[in-house]
């Protein structure tokens, strides 16, 4: 078999993506695309672009178009989309696109036919929780025949906390107005904001901060307001989390409710979930895989995950099995994370940051 580059299939979109998936959301028996944004290269997190590719495809040639403006427009400047899945929310036996990423909540758009997508979150997702997502998997994991959601977000064991009552923020702007952009990152105690980054790393950005606070003391009481001034915070590009813990969304009737997944779950973020019956009880279960050893110099890197097995009970609720009784164990940076058949054996096959793939057989 010999595979050639096709320079022609897919439209010239220039997104810097990462998320990728496939569905048939016209009925019409091919496979069309859903391409996330998922940055702006030099600006995060100025919100990126996604796209709907329709295939067009015929005997002789393979072809994608660009139908975002006629089916979703609401994808443009949609945000830092890391992950998406499909499901048919409403059993209308039309699949609907989910997808989520950094700094959003998770967005609903209901299928209407092939035709054209409508945004349905505020009536499905009442809890609107805005984290930093990176992976999203479907099960029906209640046994109710419809489709429940397992979310991974960066956890609880981090440096970074936030709450609907002290949420944790991002800004955007050219602060010290020298043609590039700055990033400030807050949280809030007592009503007020304060710079997550002490006067060294934020002075690295904009030297001018060590000139306005002469030392470490004068810059650790300054609200951030005194430190950027609030006209230039308002005019900044901002978003904000209002948690970091990963969930399970069970499906009532085409209305999702949260709620966290065990503790053990929490201990790092969720890079990648792997849903199968593991144990083969008739029950869905959940792998999951994380770490992320990207990170600055005043924020420890979240290395707390060896990988965990969620064994499902069939009624919405998850028992964590430790890498002590599972023998599940993932070292490292997991990225991502496959099932493959060897054999007629069920191995599970894990790719990390810098280092080897991890060929797990699962017994």
């Amino acid at each position: 078999m010999i595979f050639e580059r096709n320079r022609t299939a897919i439209p010239d979109t220039r997104i810097s993506g990462l998320e990728v998936s496939i569905n048939d959301f016209d009925k019409d028996g091919d496979m069309d695309l859903f391409v996330g944004g998922r940055l702006s290269p030099k600006k995060y997190p100025y919100p990126s672009s996604s796209r709907i590719l329709e295939n067009k495809s015929t005997p002789d040639s393979v072809k994608f178009i660009d139908v975002t403006d006629q089916k979703i427009s609401k994808l443009k400047d949609i945000g830092l989309v890391t992950t998406s899945v499909w499901i048919d929310i409403d059993g209308d036996s039309w699949e609907d696109l989910i997808l989520s990423g950094e700094w959003m909540t998770a967005r609903f758009f209901k299928n209407n036919q092939g035709k054209k997508f409508t945004e349905i979150t505020d009536k499905v997702f009442t809890d609107n929780e805005r984290g930093w997502w990176y992976d999203i998997e479907k099960g029906d994991f209640d046994n109710d025949g419809d489709m429940d959601l397992i979310l991974g977000n960066l956890g609880l064991n981090y440096k970074y906390q936030a709450s609907e009552e002290n949420p944790f923020r991002i800004y955007l702007n050219d602060f010290d107005k020298n043609n590039t952009y700055d990033i400030v990152l807050s949280y809030k105690y007592d009503d007020t904001e304060y710079p997550v980054r002490g006067r060294e790393c934020s002075s690295q950005q904009m030297p001018a901060i060590k000139k306005k606070f002469k030392n470490h003391n004068t810059f650790a009481g300054a609200s951030l307001e005194e430190i950027y001034s609030n006209k230039m915070l308002k005019e900044s590009i901002n978003y904000e989390i209002t948690s970091f813990q990963s969930v399970y969304l069970e499906n009532n009737d085409g209305v999702f409710s949260s709620k966290p997944l065990n503790y053990q779950a929490q201990f790092s973020n969720i890079n990648s979930i792997v849903v199968k019956d593991v144990d083969d009880d008739g029950n869905l279960d959940a792998i999951l895989g994380g770490n992320l050893y990207n990170s600055e110099v005043e924020t420890p890197r979240n290395d707390a995950s060896y990988g965990l097995w969620l064994k499902g009970d069939g009624k919405g609720e998850f028992n964590a099995v430790t890498p002590r009784e599972s023998g599940l164990l993932m070292l490292g940076d997991v990225r991502n994370m496959r099932t493959i058949q060897v054999g007629g054996e069920t191995h599970l096959l894990v790719a990390k940051n810098d280092g080897a793939l991890q060929q797990i057989r699962i017994n």
